[in-house]
């Protein structure tokens, strides 16, 4: 249930097929393309065409096709290499591939020797009956523009899992055709829908009386894609998912029609395999001792798991899918996250807590289809229902707090598996308020506004993670380097640093800094010329102002709140030259505020931001645009003091 982040159009993890034909697509002179197709595009698709022939609940074949129009190196990033993965449940009977100049000449086969054979995983600790082929011609071997031609077949028999079509694999490839052609038996029941404008099917009968469905989609020329806050790609490319109704895989019967169904199957593969051994029910019963309520016992027992149990990679068996028992977990002390899920689940279960496994989708910004029940997730956390509330466990960390999801499995649905079935639940939202940046930095200037800086910095919610996994992760020295790349100042000498992770039961991170500050304030003449925003999160003006499409603020980057208390000391030689500037900006995208005070020598800068993630419409880009500038503006405001000549 782990995903490998290669391209989506080249990497298919499934079986074999009927032999294909497509009429008029056998000559890839690089002049035959329309040239409304090339402008834009680092690629053009000639030929992509995905044939899923079922032949039983338990057995399908595939074939695929794909010819592709190298025109530059991007281009030949994104379709250069075709991989294609297989386990036991998948035979490979086929991989070749053609290489032609521009003119359409053939110039290469693929032989044996250029096609890679290797295990499919993480890391060395990684368990796994899967594995992996690869196919390439070599990298910048060839003049652009040149045209690659792979076709591969394979028989599948895990029939969890129909392919998904996304003939468009990025924006900035065009494509002249791409079809999905489904053979069915007659009245052969599954399930699809289009997303995004994708092309409806076309279904017709073969001449054995099959079932046909097709989808087209010719002359889709590449974008000129927003280079800012653009949509997640599900929501912005065509695409068709499919999903069995009936299927079997080895001696398991199953239907994905609904996301109860899907939860029945998923507990009936894995029901009985949490039992533990005696010697780890005595030991549970002891770390339990100190608890005064459920949750109390469930933190507990959570953190004594963290503490014996180390993650693994493991895909083995029914499509990864069936977990290793938890008496083994109990014995060897290590699994994969279903595996250290079921464990803890069962840990759970012996004190009598009520308890489930939740599949999810984890990684930032992943999201699923709520509306069409079928395999999305690639990951299973624990859910305990204790003192009237949730509580979430990340099974597979060593260091996560009990009930922390963050950017990789907060903000978003997961499919809770009970004995009556699935029922899909939202995990953790985490919200501005949440997600915290609270500094108070204190500068001494001196005379020529060079600065001593000290700095504490608490961070809270997603804005903690990134300095949390250098702490758990880090060397002192990467730690170092770490903090002096995300500084944002352009001349310093770090004197000391402290990042500490707090106790309370909400993660956080105490930063601690001493700074040398080479102009701190920029001296000019008899002046001083000090900004009130001194380490204050930057923000990057978009390069227009126009928009076509909405556009995105992913919610782990925008949903924040940021308290900037800067207090400067200035020298008394010094006296305050302008008035003291502030600022109020609201708007739907959030707020800024900037107030600043002198008395005493001391000019204190208050600053806050909120800022609020989420899918806006083409006609809100300038308001967004324009926010922007006024608080980039703001930021820019100086407080000058001029030096004292009485």
């Amino acid at each position: 249930m782990q995903k490998l982040k290669i391209s989506v159009r080249n990497i298919i993890s499934v079986c074999l097929l009927f032999p294909l034909s497509v009429s008029g697509q056998s000559d890839f002179n690089v002049d035959k393309i329309n040239p409304a197709l090339i402008k834009d595009a680092n690629a053009v698709v000639r030929v992509d065409e995905l044939v899923w022939e079922i032949k039983s609940q338990g057995e399908a074949i595939q074939k695929n096709r794909t010819v592709v129009t190298i025109l530059n190196e991007s281009g030949e990033e994104e379709h250069g290499v075709l991989y294609v993965r297989y386990d036991k449940f998948t035979k490979i009977s086929d991989i070749s591939g053609t290489l032609y100049d521009a003119s359409g000449k053939q110039v290469k086969k693929l032989r044996n020797s250029d096609i890679e054979d290797f295990g499919y995983g993480s890391g060395g600790d990684d368990i796994s009956d899967a594995r992996m082929k690869l196919a390439s011609f070599g990298k910048k071997s060839y003049a652009y523009p040149y045209t690659i031609e792979y076709v591969y077949e394979a028989r599948k028999r895990n029939m969890m899992m129909y392919p998904w079509w996304t003939p468009v694999s990025d924006e900035k490839s065009a494509v002249e055709l791409s079809t999905y052609k489904i053979k069915a038996p007659a009245g052969f029941k599954f399930r699809y829908k289009e997303y995004n404008a994708a092309p409806a099917v076309v279904k017709s009968a073969d001449a054995d009386g099959s079932d046909l469905y097709q989808w087209t989609l010719k002359d889709y020329a590449a974008k000129k894609s927003d280079d800012f806050y653009p949509l997640p790609e599900e929501d912005r490319v065509p695409h068709v998912i499919v999903a069995p109704s009936e299927f079997e895989v080895q001696d398991y019967k199953g239907n994905f029609n609904t996301w109860a169904d899907f939860g029945k199957f998923y507990h009936t593969l894995n029901a009985g395999r949490d039992v533990l051994p005696a010697n780890t029910l005595a030991e549970i019963k002891n770390v339990i001792k100190p608890a005064k309520s459920d949750r109390e016992k469930a933190e507990l027992i959570y953190k004594w798991m963290q503490s014996r149990s180390r993650y693994v990679s493991i895909q083995l068996g029914i499509g990864g899918w069936q977990t290793i028992d938890a008496t083994t977990v109990a014995n060897t002390g290590y699994g994969d996250c279903k595996a250290l899920t079921n464990f803890t689940l069962a840990a759970l279960r012996s004190v009598g807590i009520q308890c489930y496994p939740a599949l999810i989708a984890a990684g930032k910004e992943q999201r699923m289809k709520p509306d069409f029940p079928s395999n999305q997730f690639n990951h299973a956390i624990a859910c305990a229902l204790v003192d009237k509330d949730t509580l979430w466990l990340e099974c597979t960390s060593q260091t996560t707090r009990p009930n922390y999801m963050g950017s990789s499995t907060g903000s978003r649905y997961a499919l809770l598996v009970t004995p009556d079935g699935g029922k899909l639940v939202s995990t953790l939202n985490y919200k501005p308020d949440q997600n915290v940046r609270n500094s108070r930095v204190l500068v001494k200037l001196g005379e020529t506004g060079d600065g001593e800086v000290d700095v504490k910095v608490l961070y809270t919610g997603l804005q903690h993670e990134s300095r949390a996994g250098v702490i758990n992760s880090g060397s002192k020295e990467e730690q170092k380097k770490w903090l002096l790349n995300h500084i944002n100042l352009p001349s310093l000498d770090l004197q000391r640093f402290e990042l500490t992770q707090g106790q309370e039961k909400d993660p956080s991170v105490t930063e601690k800094l001493t700074l040398n500050v080479r102009n701190c304030a920029t001296k000019t003449g008899t002046r001083l010329f000090v900004k009130p925003s001194l380490l204050s999160r930057p923000f990057e003006l978009p390069a227009t102002g126009e928009r076509t499409t909405d556009f995105y603020l992913p919610i782990s980057d925008y949903n924040f709140t940021d308290l900037d208390t800067v207090l400067y000391e200035v020298p008394a030689s010094y006296k305050l030259e302008t008035t003291l500037p502030a600022f109020l900006i609201a708007s739907a995208f959030g707020s800024y505020e900037l107030k600043t005070t002198y008395e005493n020598n001391k000019l204190i800068c208050a600053r806050k931001v909120v800022m609020n993630g989420g899918r806006y419409g083409s006609k809100d880009f300038a308001a967004w645009v324009d926010f922007l500038k006024k608080i980039r503006k703001a930021d820019r405001s100086q407080v000058v003091f001029v030096e004292n000549k009485l």
